[in-house]
């Protein structure tokens, strides 16, 4: 797929999960999740629907209106991938300066590809292992 399709189906998702999720004032602080588009697109999407179940009254998005000030940037920085396995870590910056990281975190499966269903318990480790300043 060309990268322009898996940005515009990743935007495409980012859409249908905000629409899907809890409705949240536009008070609410804006939690901005990156990821590499191309290679990272399902690990993304599982983040966000895992940052969503830990802080429901916060609003998380892949990609926030160009006039949007995130309170919080999160990022998915991978470090080893393979079919079967996937390493990497969270890192944060908040809007005023401060920056963390979280532990590198690895998954793997036995005798199959990971799946989209695989990457769920992934993005919930890595989000309950990083201290995110919320």
């Amino acid at each position: 797929m060309a990268p322009i399709k898996k940005i515009a189906k990743l935007t495409s998702v980012a859409m249908l999960l905000s629409a899907g999720s809890p409705a949240v004032g536009n008070s609410a602080p804006l939690i901005v999740v990156h990821c590499d588009a191309e290679q990272q697109a399902q690990v993304c999407i599982a983040l966000v629907q895992a940052l969503t179940a830990q802080w429901p009254d916060y609003r998380i998005s892949l990609s926030p209106a160009p006039d949007a000030q995130a309170g919080l940037t999160v990022r998915y920085v991978e470090k080893h991938r393979a079919d079967d396995w996937l390493s990497g870590y969270l890192s944060w910056r908040l809007a005023d300066g401060p920056s963390g990281e979280g532990p590198v975190i690895e998954y793997s499966v036995m005798d199959r590809a990971l799946t989209s269903n695989d990457l769920t318990p992934y993005a919930v480790q890595l989000v309950r292992s990083t201290k995110l300043p919320l």
